[in-house]
């Protein structure tokens, strides 16, 4: 829905110039530009993935007010109903100042003008936060070279976790290719007949990345719209190395080597059967849940696999676009809300810290030695605070963290990241908007044909190529305008 939008001039734009006057010479000397302070007095947010009030959100909001004098407001729709809230309050004509945004909505907000852009105070600031970000994740945001939105935290990926100590006892070391793989899963099969030697929540992602799932079969084939090497739009699903992947899924799975409810797993179904020690290898995220499943199997000793040879050499993992801190395009000062929220909370110091931990003596306490240790949450006791806004484990800046990891945790993001690469944001268009289901649709049921057995791969391309040629063709024309 685009909207005329009346450009306001705020603070951060008034510069007044002082002191030109004349040199001995006869020469103007340098004008000296005094920028007027542009901190507003309040700011409003809509965020899903940060701490609950019952966690003590309001401390976290309290802290910002003390810490800056500006009053921050929080909006935190049910999780399931997030972005239904956030596509109303814009055609109302009333979002917050700044909006916690995916990869699937950011876009085409920003085709929308929906969004305020934020290139030229990301070039211009002087915050700490300038030298302590990983660029490659904002230049991942980029569209056509402009900024719309700024990253929260990485967004982070799948690695295939392994039982290390099934694999010992196999007298087999991990994986390297995808040989060795399929010959560690067959070693799995064969400790009985009720263990699954490999499980995920899915064979194609529910959006884009499609491919964050079990990489290892996908390898070279790309089951999205990407631009290929000549700059032209072509859907990867329909590509030849689409049918060999499907043939990889086939043969794996007719080998009893993959979950046999892989097609209508979720992640829940998929975690309850680690848990009974039934799993042999589990495609999941990288970071604090490789620890989690390990600590949920009796006996069980989990390690990352770093990708195989083929999943290397097409790129390797694949990692999800950064959620991004959007500001909104009516907001009456923008550039005071990107420094003193966005950039305030990417310091490398101690407004990251708020923003990451939350308060101390609420959130953690302070250790002798500096470090911080995470105090049990409000609303359960049983588990300990994780974080307030950012997973400390997908910080994106290089700061000096209060709470060192769990080497568990920084194990396997260490092992994913040794060979991964970030998707790129989906690309703004309503015809392929209006569309996706559908083609996802028809794609998830040529894929279960395959694995089951009840299609080759060449007759599931032509049944794809004939069920979604429609839609297909409109996406493309559309994207190659």
């Amino acid at each position: 829905m685009k909207k005329n939008l009346l450009l306001k001039l705020t603070a951060l734009g008034l510069a007044v110039i002082m002191g030109a006057g004349m040199t001995a010479c006869g020469k103007n000397s340098e004008e000296e530009v005094v920028v007027e302070d542009n901190k507003p007095e309040s700011i409003s947010m809509t965020f899903d993935s940060c701490m609950t009030f019952d966690n003590g959100m309001q401390d976290v909001l309290d802290k910002y007010k003390e810490m800056t004098g500006i009053e921050l407001t929080l909006d935190k729709p049910d999780h399931d109903k997030y972005y239904e809230k956030v596509t109303i309050d814009f055609a109302s004509g009333k979002p917050s100042d700044v909006i916690e945004m995916g990869a699937a909505y950011y876009p085409q907000n920003a085709a929308e003008k929906n969004l305020w852009d934020m290139t030229k105070a990301w070039e211009k600031t002087t915050s700490p936060a300038k030298n302590a970000v990983d660029q490659s994740y904002v230049e991942n945001l980029m569209i056509d070279g402009k900024l719309y939105g700024f990253p929260t935290v990485a967004g982070n990926g799948t690695v295939t976790y392994v039982r290390q100590d099934w694999l010992d006892e196999a007298g087999l070391d991990m994986p390297s290719n995808y040989e060795e793989f399929l010959a560690m899963l067959t070693a799995f099969k064969e400790r009985g007949d009720d263990i699954i030697p490999l499980t995920a929540a899915g064979v194609l992602n529910n959006d884009s990345p499609y491919d964050i799932f079990m990489r290892e079969f996908y390898q070279d084939a790309n089951p999205d719209f990407y631009k290929n090497a000549d700059g032209v739009w072509v859907d990867g699903f329909s590509e030849e190395s689409m049918k060999a992947a499907m043939q990889r899924f086939r043969d794996a799975y007719a080998a009893g080597l993959i979950d046999q409810e892989v097609i209508t797993n979720d992640t829940k179904s998929c975690r309850e059967k680690f848990k009974n020690n039934l799993v042999g290898a589990f495609n999941y995220w990288a970071g604090s849940w490789g620890a989690k499943l390990e600590d949920s199997a009796p006996g069980c000793k989990l390690a990352a696999m770093p990708a195989i040879e083929e999943v290397k050499a097409t790129g390797g993992y694949t990692g999800r676009s950064p959620l991004a801190m959007v500001i909104n395009a009516k907001c009456e000062n923008p550039e005071g809300v990107f420094e003193h929220l966005i950039m305030f909370s990417h310091d490398g110091g101690e407004g990251q810290k708020l923003f990451t931990y939350g308060v101390e003596g609420v959130h953690y306490t302070t250790n002798e030695d500096g470090t911080i240790t995470a105090m049990p949450q409000q609303a359960d006791p049983t588990k300990n605070v994780e974080k307030a806004f950012y997973a400390p484990e997908y910080s994106i800046t290089s700061w000096a963290d209060p709470m060192p990891l769990e080497s568990r945790v920084s194990d396997s993001l260490n092992v994913y990241r040794q060979a991964y690469s970030i998707a790129p944001v989906p690309p703004a268009s309503k015809v392929l908007a209006e569309n996706q289901a559908k083609i996802n649709e028809i794609k998830n049921r040529v894929l279960a044909d395959v694995i089951h057995g009840n299609r080759t791969p060449d007759e599931a391309m032509q049944k794809y190529v004939s069920d979604s040629g429609q839609y297909v063709e409109a996406v493309l024309a559309d994207l190659s305008k």
